[in-house]
């Protein structure tokens, strides 16, 4: 059976039937994109009846919109409060980790990311200003903190973040491109974590060993 077949999501007879909605909704919306996904898809592979999609959700944009707030959420379950760190390398560190774990287990946020940040529309916009801004300004910060240390790489500020996020996570979002070209991947998280280390001292080679 192609990946791409409409089927239900594992386990989910054991959630509501909204959540199933927005489990079915997270890999419709990631594999085709806002415009590609279809209710009727999204309903089947959750096992449910499209009437009910309008029951829960305004619209089919309200749809995706949960969506992004449900794996913005499991995100932020990977990733520490600001507070929690003294140092700002300590703090990078952490976050590259968080994030790559996320990433390998959760690549639909960044493939759904990708499909809007393409160009420019109202989701994009949405997603920006509700999620992706307060993300990005807290990086911005500590990436400021570790510039003034003088350790982190000469990157432009503005384009620094976006090159990060597109280190951390690009490998995840573009999985099956990556497992055809090197066959498949034990993502264990030995690997994740010492693979995440070396991007640490890539953008932070002022570090001392």
């Amino acid at each position: 059976m192609s990946p791409d077949d409409v089927q239900p999501v594992d386990g989910s007879h054991a959630l509501d039937v909204r959540q199933q909605l927005i489990a079915a909704a997270t890999v419709e919306f990631s594999r085709h994109g806002f415009a590609g996904a279809s209710t009727r898809a999204i309903a089947v592979r959750a096992g449910a009846h499209q009437p009910q999609i309008n029951y829960h959700f305004a619209s089919k944009e309200a749809l995706w919109r949960a969506v992004i707030d449900d794996l913005f959420l499991q995100c932020s379950a990977f990733l520490k409060a600001e507070e929690t760190y003294e140092d700002p390398v300590d703090e990078l560190r952490e976050w590259i980790v968080g994030l790559m774990l996320f990433s390998a287990e959760h690549p639909e946020l960044g493939r759904m990311i990708m499909h809007e940040a393409a160009s420019y529309n109202d989701r994009m916009n949405w997603l920006v200003d509700n999620h992706a801004r307060p993300f990005v300004e807290r990086r911005d910060r500590v990436w400021a903190l570790l510039k003034e240390r003088g350790v982190t790489q000469d990157l432009d500020d503005q384009l620094a973040e976006s090159t990060l996020l597109g280190a951390i996570t690009i490998p995840f979002v573009l999985m099956p491109h990556v497992e055809r070209m090197y066959g498949p991947l034990e993502l264990n998280d030995e690997r994740l974590r010492h693979h995440a280390e070396g991007l640490v001292r890539a953008f932070l080679p002022g570090l001392a060993d």
